[in-house]
């Protein structure tokens, strides 16, 4: 109730205080803007001096007011015109730098101040161009990365919010092989990569904000190193492979080296090479590693083998980092021409020849020799002369003389033979070359027959003679001499009477010098005869007896004595070759002037010698083809015709004619070529009609068949050919193996040759020749730059070493004609930037700075010129001159006064040179600000002597380079205002909050406080005391300079965690002008403090014995007050178990472990330990005391097995006759008695058992014995 009545009668003073002084109250002003309620929205590009709202305020006295700003942030933005309560900007906004303030405003009508807080959002402008995070981008891939695969992400960040700081990727161009994920910046492969077709990837990112009215953008570089994989099968290089090697080269030369070339070029592999076909005997080895290709044997070209030269398959293998061989491979063909020595003689295919032939044989009688000669060697070295050596060569004439290569040779007669002048030739044959010793030799020799072709002669033309009648047979009647040239046959003469038989027994020749037999043809008996002569050799005469054989009565018989005779000696027919088999050729007619059908003309019969390719009816002398004819295989038969009468042994009669049939050609041949198909080797840019070579077709025709006419098929313009010899010369158009126009390079090196011979109709080769082209390569071509114009452009500040630009030039030979080699001429530039004189590609060897040289112009080869542009880095900051200014300005200067202009240039070009220039810090109040591009730093209001009498302008002059690589420069400007004292210490901090262990040693130092007085001199220094909150004396501070400590009482954070003090900082004067701060020391745990029991002893009374294992008996509890693991405890029993306990380390349950016996033992004291888990494990203890709980688990028993007692009769009742006594271990209640139920009723009638003594007794007076 006092309580009330207080209240009341306090309520009725200030009741009456109220009414007392009514008529005397100012009533304040208050504002009436709503957004004190809510917030002011400012977009953060309005521009400094721009009106941002107006304050609006009633006051009821309608007193005048005047509007202000608190708070240095506040008034560093924000001014406040006192009369209009127009709010304008001072500095710019920045959304991103800070979002938002919280602005006291004021209003006074100068007897009063009323302040409210505004919230000011700074509303987002989209001017910020997204950022790139973590650059330079770089990444190397494999170039067998999938496409699909995920390789790089990009990042970048725009701070400016909603579309403005939605950030959208894209390539600058787009990349056919990459593309960028528009909203996550994951660059992702779309196509497969080749590190042999492009070994980098320069990409440019434009990081793009989504606003709809002013989107900004960033460009960020991305390089995609492409790292080589083993994906590509070697080439060989310089083909294609032909060449051509002497047949006999020694063994080892070398023919030729081939090379093939890994075309992964990041880290190129070996190659091994091997043969893989066409190596025949194993002629050649190929040398593993070089590619070295030498001969392995002896080279013959003229054996089967070796003739046609080589078409060798090679393979190249690249090779593992250990010399095996790996799955990547290459074959080509390498074609070898062996060319021809002059190392065979010629041969022919016998080393004698014999042939026997008529010594009628005509002129010009091919004699029937097989007769071949072959020089094996080619071309000029397998010409020679064949000629015939010997008496009487000049008797036969050969033919051809003049041979090359192979050639059947005819022996053919040349003047008409005589067997009595020469029966027999021997004569040497040679085949000879003009090289020595390179001759062919054969024996030919020539037997001739003779023949009936001369005929006796008589001495006289006509004998007369006389004769008896009646002479009688064996009368001489005359004697005939005959005479005969050298080689007459004896006994071949024979004596024949024109008109019929002669009457004549025969002749007998006298004297009988010689004798040879002689017969007659008379009808009579043949006689003997004798011949007469006068030596071998000379001309002989026969005397012959004629003597009768019979009557001249008698008629006379024909005798064979007239051989079959041909019209002619020899008969020539031609024929066409195509004739068909069994055709007529021609009809042969031999005579015979017997008489006789046994010896005239109807006993002829013709055979044939010479050709199986003929036949002749043996009756009508026809001749007729056995088969086809092939003039190409044998153009002329030489047949000798026999007609043979039917005489017997010697007296047979033949005739011999000779047929010379000449087969007429027919265009039955197509050209066929030789040494198809042909390699060459022909140096580019050849001149014009220079011979290439000569293409050789053959046609066995004869005449217009056999005659060819070569041409181009398809037309070649590069070559000319002659028709007629097939030679190959070039024309005025150039051959460039580099030509660029694949059909015009195929056709350089391809010719294709047809052939037409031109019989009717005329027959072309079945195929066409080619001849294949190796175009070996001049060093006709410069290089060709490939990326003209040349302009690179490197941001300054690259190191060294960095690659800037490659430059490509391509020369279009090959091998070391092609090998391009980069230079740079020497220039003042050159210091800056060196040149891979392979690659070309061009880096830098120094620090390239903009500032120095903004543009390098590089001779690349002395044919081209390199630009390199350094593209401006903000890499120079903006640089005041002077960097101090000292101003006095006179307290009453008036606003937007001109204290001074700042001179600040920038070294770098475009917007990373354009200057921003705002005031950092210094300016206390807002009084100054600086012209946003003038650099004029002018008064915003009056100046106050007496609120800051100095103020050191920080003013930062900020270039407009890339956001977040601006740079600042920094001027300071000394502005002197006189001053007093008239301000009050400030501190740095609204507030100080420090934390320190609990065991901070006396005097070590927790913060540093730090209070500010713009005062000067005595009025301008601070000092410090505690005022509040340091009841326990735990801290102290340092009376000038502000730094707190400990005190000399210890902290004790389980007592008091925290502390909350509040000092004050002053002037030496102890005036008003003093400030004070909230200091709060929290106290930060250490492990002192020792777990604590609840309990020192913990009892468990009356546990049961019978208590199973694992039995919760008790619980302890410990408590440690120090946090973390220092206030983690973990329980142990240290004593007294006995095997029978056990505690959870962590929750301090004791439970049995063993079965329990209260026999045994009926109680246990246990000492346990709580430890807590941070060094240096503090401990307490405690005990527990468990006593047992005796129950019924033994059973009991009596102290005999058995009682006896004897006992007199008349025994009065109550008698104690024995006393029974048992016994139980657990001894816990009192044992009771009683009989057991078996007993029998008459004993149970006189005896009763006390329960409870054990005194047995009678119950009656018994009589006898128990």
């Amino acid at each position: 109730m006092g309580c009330h009545a207080a209240t009341s009668c306090l309520v009725a003073c200030l009741f009456v205080l109220i009414s007392g002084c009514w008529g005397q109250v100012n009533r304040l002003p208050f504002f009436t803007n709503h957004f004190f309620d809510t917030y002011l929205l400012i977009s953060e590009d309005t521009p400094v001096g721009s009106s941002v709202t107006q304050l609006l305020a009633r006051d009821m006295d309608n007193d005048p007011l005047v509007f202000g700003v608190s708070g240095e942030e506040a008034s560093r933005f924000f001014a406040v015109e006192p009369d209009t309560g127009v709010v304008w900007l001072r500095q710019p906004l920045d959304r991103e730098t800070k979002s938002e303030f919280t602005v006291e405003f004021s209003v006074s009508d100068h007897q009063g101040v009323i302040t409210r807080k505004v919230n000011i959002q700074v509303g987002d402008v989209n001017d910020n161009a997204p950022t790139f995070h973590n650059q330079p981008y770089s990444v190397r891939i494999p170039e067998n990365t999938p496409v699909g695969t995920p390789i790089f992400i990009v990042n970048a960040t725009d701070p400016d919010l909603g579309a403005g700081g939605s950030v959208l990727y894209s390539f600058q161009p787009p990349s056919p092989f990459f593309t960028i994920d528009s909203a996550r910046g994951i660059v992702t492969v779309v196509r497969e990569l080749d590190y042999e077709t492009t070994q980098a990837y320069q990409l440019t990112v434009n990081a793009t904000d989504q606003d709809k009215t002013r989107p900004l953008s960033t460009l960020a570089n991305l390089a995609i190193i492409i790292t080589d994989v083993q994906d590509m099968d070697p080439i060989f290089i310089n083909l294609p492979y032909s060449t051509n090697i002497y047949e006999h080269s020694p063994p080892g030369t070398t023919v030729r080296v081939i090379t093939a070339i890994d075309q992964d070029k990041g880290r190129p592999r070996g190659i091994g090479y091997t043969i893989v076909s066409g190596n025949t005997n194993s002629i050649f080895a190929l040398d593993y590693i070089s590619g070295a290709l030498t001969l392995n044997g002896l080279l013959d070209r003229e054996n089967p083998l070796y003739s046609h030269g080589f078409i060798l398959t090679v393979k190249g293998t690249e090779l593992n980092d250990d010399r095996t061989p790996s799955d990547a491979t290459v074959t080509t063909t390498f074609n070898i021409l062996v060319i021809d020595i002059n190392d065979n003689a010629p041969e022919f295919n016998s080393s004698e020849y014999s042939v026997a032939i008529t010594e009628l044989a005509q002129v010009g009688f091919a004699l029937p020799l097989f007769i071949q000669v072959v020089d094996k060697d080619e071309g000029l070295n397998s010409m020679f002369e064949v000629y015939l050596v010997g008496n009487n060569s000049q008797h036969f004439i050969i033919s051809p003389t003049s041979v090359q290569g192979k050639a059947d040779i005819r022996i053919r007669v040349a003047v008409p033979l005589d067997y009595e002048t020469v029966d027999r030739y021997d004569f040497d044959l040679f085949a000879n070359e003009s090289v020595p010793d390179h001759v062919g030799y054969a024996k030919v020799k020539i037997a001739l027959i003779n023949e009936n072709d001369n005929r006796p002669i008589f001495s006289q033309p006509l004998y007369n003679t006389s004769l008896y009648e009646n002479a009688t047979v064996g009368t001489s009647v005359l004697t005939v001499l005959v005479t005969r040239k050298p080689g007459f046959i004896p006994g071949s003469v024979q004596l024949q009477h024109p008109r019929g038989p002669l009457l004549f027994a025969g002749l007998h020749q006298v004297p009988p010098t010689h004798w040879a037999p002689v017969s007659c043809c008379s009808g009579g008996t043949p006689k003997s005869g004798q011949m007469a002569g006068r030596g071998p050799g000379m001309r002989e005469l026969f005397r012959y007896r004629l003597t009768l054989s019979r009557s001249p009565a008698s008629g006379t018989l024909d005798e064979n004595d007239n051989p079959p005779t041909f019209s002619k000696p020899a008969y020539f027919v031609s024929v066409v070759e195509n004739i068909m088999a069994g055709a007529t050729v021609l009809f042969l007619n031999a005579t015979d002037l017997d008489r006789s059908r046994e010896y005239g003309q109807e006993s002829i019969i013709y055979s044939l010698e010479g050709s199986s390719q003929f036949r002749i009816n043996a009756r009508s002398g026809e001749i007729t083809t056995t088969s086809l004819l092939d003039r190409e295989t044998k153009s002329e038969y030489i047949l000798i015709v026999r007609a043979v009468d039917g005489g017997v042994g010697h007296n047979q009669k033949t005739g011999i004619a000779t047929v010379n049939i000449t087969l007429l050609d027919i265009n039955d041949n197509h050209p066929t070529w030789k040494d198809a198909p042909y390699y060459i080797n022909l140096v580019e840019m050849t001149p014009p009609d220079s011979d290439v070579t000569t293409v050789v077709a053959v046609d066995p025709d004869l005449g217009e068949n056999g005659t060819l006419v070569y041409s181009i098929q398809p037309p070649n313009k590069f070559y000319s050919l002659n028709s007629s010899t097939g030679k190959i010369r070039t024309t005025h158009v150039t051959l460039d193996r580099e030509n660029p126009d694949p059909r015009e390079a195929e056709l350089m090196r391809e010719i294709i040759i047809a052939v037409t011979d031109c019989g009717s109709p005329p027959l072309r080769a079945t195929s066409s020749a080619t001849v294949f082209v190796n175009l070996l390569d001049l060093n006709d071509n410069d290089p060709t730059f490939q990326n003209l114009p040349f302009v690179a452009e490197v941001l300054e500040g690259t190191p060294a070493g960095v690659s800037v630009y490659q430059v490509v030039a391509v020369d279009l030979d090959e091998g070391l004609n092609g090998l391009v080699s980069y230079r740079m001429q020497v220039g003042m530039p050159r210091m800056d930037f060196l040149i891979n004189s392979s690659s070309g590609v061009v880096v830098t060897s120094a620090e390239l700075d903009r500032e120095r040289i903004a543009e390098y112009q590089l001779r690349v080869s002395a044919t081209s010129t390199l630009t390199i542009r350094v593209l401006d880095v903000n890499d120079e900051t903006p640089t005041f001159f002077p960097a101090t200014y000292n101003v006095s300005v006179s307290e009453d200067v008036p606003r937007e006064f001109r204290v001074v202009w700042l001179n600040c240039t920038d070294d770098d070009a475009g917007l990373n040179a354009e200057l921003s220039y705002f005031i950092t810090g210094g300016n206390v109040d807002g009084k100054f600000s600086v012209g946003y591009r003038d650099a004029v730093v002018r008064t915003v209001v009056s100046l106050d002597r007496e609120t800051t009498a100095t103020y050191t302008l920080v003013l930062e002059a900020i270039d407009n380079g890339p956001v977040g690589k601006r740079r600042t420069g920094t001027a300071t400007v000394f502005i002197t205002v006189l001053d007093v004292n008239d301000n009050r210490p400030i501190f740095l901090q609204s507030s100080y909050e420090a934390s320190v262990p609990e065991d901070i040693p006396e005097g070590h130092s927790i913060m540093q406080l730090k209070a500010t007085d713009a005062d000067e001199g005595e009025f301008g220094r601070v000092w410090y005391r505690i005022l509040h909150g340091n009841h326990g004396n735990n801290f102290r501070i340092h009376v000038s300079n502000g730094l707190l400590m400990r005190g000399p009482r210890p902290l004790d954070r389980e007592r008091n965690s925290s502390h909350v003090l509040t000092v004050e900082a002053y002037n030496h004067d102890l005036g008003p002008m003093r400030s004070s701060v909230r200091v709060i020391v929290y106290v930060e745990d250490v492990n002192d403090e020792a777990p604590v029991f609840t309990q020192q002893q913990y009892s468990r009374l009356g546990l049961r014995e019978t208590a199973g294992v694992g039995t919760s008996v008790i619980v302890v509890r410990a408590t440690d007050r120090d946090t973390g693991d220092g206030g983690l405890v973990n329980y142990h029993i240290l004593s007294g178990a006995e095997g029978k306990f056990e505690i959870d380390e962590s929750t301090g349950l004791i439970i049995t472990v063993d079965y329990l016996d209260y026999e045994t033992k009926t109680s246990y004291l246990m000492n346990v330990s709580a430890t807590d888990q941070a060094p240096p494990f503090n401990q307490g203890f405690c005990s527990v005391y468990v006593t047992l709980l005796n129950e019924l688990d033994e059973a009991v028993q009596f102290s005999n097995a058995s009682y006896e007692a004897a006992i007199l009769e008349n025994l009065a009742l109550g008698t104690e006759i024995v006393r029974v006594q048992a016994y139980s271990i657990d001894n816990l209640n009192q044992i009771t008695y009683r009989f057991d139920a078996y007993t029998s009723a008459q004993a149970k009638a006189l005896f009763k058992i006390d329960s409870v003594t054990v005194r047995e007794a009678g119950s009656r007076h018994s009589k006898g014995s128990p």
